[in-house]
């Protein structure tokens, strides 16, 4: 119900039932109250951009699993600002998030978003581009990611709907994209040079990231997280490291990652060093036989264990892990 209906139900209950103020005030707050837990919060001001260098601006999610209690907002998303307009990374979960986050822009500067990159294929950032191609602004994607996208994302988007409602994911739908690309190129649309980075292995599930040459900024979509678990699950992690090098060779100034705080190249090493970490237990525990029912009692990594989403999303790569590593072992 909306709020400006509210005053006019009070009365109406307040005139049959003949009740004093204090009665109607306390009904009035209780209205208002169950007004605001009916869904989702979404508004643009939740969403005001935060600056991270001349023209490029994020507007950070919150983390943990996606869920009602943040609308959804778990990833975040950049946008960089150059003379001819606005190039959009990433979209938000939803047909919802996807309208604010234009709207965040639009706060932000009067150019015209003239396209949407998509770095990979996850509920987390693709849902929203349907709000951008609703306006004709065209979507780009790696090739594998919209394949992948195509494949999976409609069994993603029936699980959010029993999330998040299907009021508050209306509209909401697997885009198909209007660019592919399949290598790392250079993009010149809004007069300011920036180029999409395709690492070689990750390449395989379509992960791709964005550098503003101007400052240095990488918005290295899912191939980074900042003190996030990163999900291996189309890749094992097979390949990952050499892509973290790859992505450290550009000596990016400022990093937004898809998932985690803002920060800046060095954090790769971090998360560099989870891989390591998780590459060298597993290898360990195959050494002493432990097997595959037997890891999630011995597989934990207490360095990482802060991290969001460690306690499902570790166990996971561990799990792929094994597998992978396994595998290689019978193989020689």
């Amino acid at each position: 119900m909306p709020l400006g209906y509210l005053p006019d139900v009070v009365e109406a209950v307040a005139a049959r039932r003949a009740l004093p103020r204090p009665a109607i005030a306390r009904i009035a707050a209780t209205l208002v109250a169950a007004a605001g837990m009916a869904a989702p919060a979404s508004s643009a001001e939740a969403l005001a951009p935060t600056v991270v260098a001349p023209g490029v601006y994020a507007l950070p999610g919150q983390g943990g699993e996606i869920g009602a209690t943040q609308a959804g907002r778990v990833a975040n998303v950049a946008f960089v600002v150059g003379p001819r307009g606005v190039v959009v990374i990433d979209s938000g979960a939803s047909r919802r998030e996807g309208d604010d986050i234009i709207a965040a822009v639009a706060s932000a500067t009067r150019k015209p978003v003239r396209l949407l990159v998509l770095t990979h294929a996850a509920q987390e950032v693709v849902f929203g581009a349907a709000a951008f191609q609703a306006r004709g602004i065209p979507v780009l994607m790696h090739r594998n990611a919209a394949a992948l996208m195509a494949a999976r994302c409609d069994g993603c988007l029936a699980r959010l709907r029993e999330i998040m409602g299907d009021d508050f994911m209306s509209g909401s739908r697997v885009v198909s994209p209007d660019r592919l690309v399949e290598r790392t190129t250079s993009l010149d649309l809004i007069g300011r040079p920036l180029r999409i980075v395709v690492p070689s292995d990750p390449s395989r599930v379509g992960m791709l990231a964005v550098l503003d040459v101007t400052t240095g900024t990488l918005m290295a979509g899912n191939l980074v997280s900042i003190g996030r678990i990163p999900d291996l699950r189309d890749t094992a992690g097979e390949g990952w490291p050499d892509a973290l090098a790859s992505l450290a060779g550009t000596r990016c100034a400022h990093l937004v990652p898809a998932y985690g705080r803002l920060g800046n190249c060095a954090d790769i090493a971090l998360l560099d060093r989870y891989f390591a970490a998780l590459d060298q237990r597993v290898r360990e525990l195959l050494r002493e036989g432990v097997g595959l029912a037997e890891l999630a009692a011995r597989c934990e990594l207490p360095r990482f264990a802060s991290w969001d989403r460690y306690p499902d999303l570790h166990m996971q790569n561990a799990n792929r892990a094994y597998l992978r590593l396994e595998r290689g072992l019978f193989l020689n």
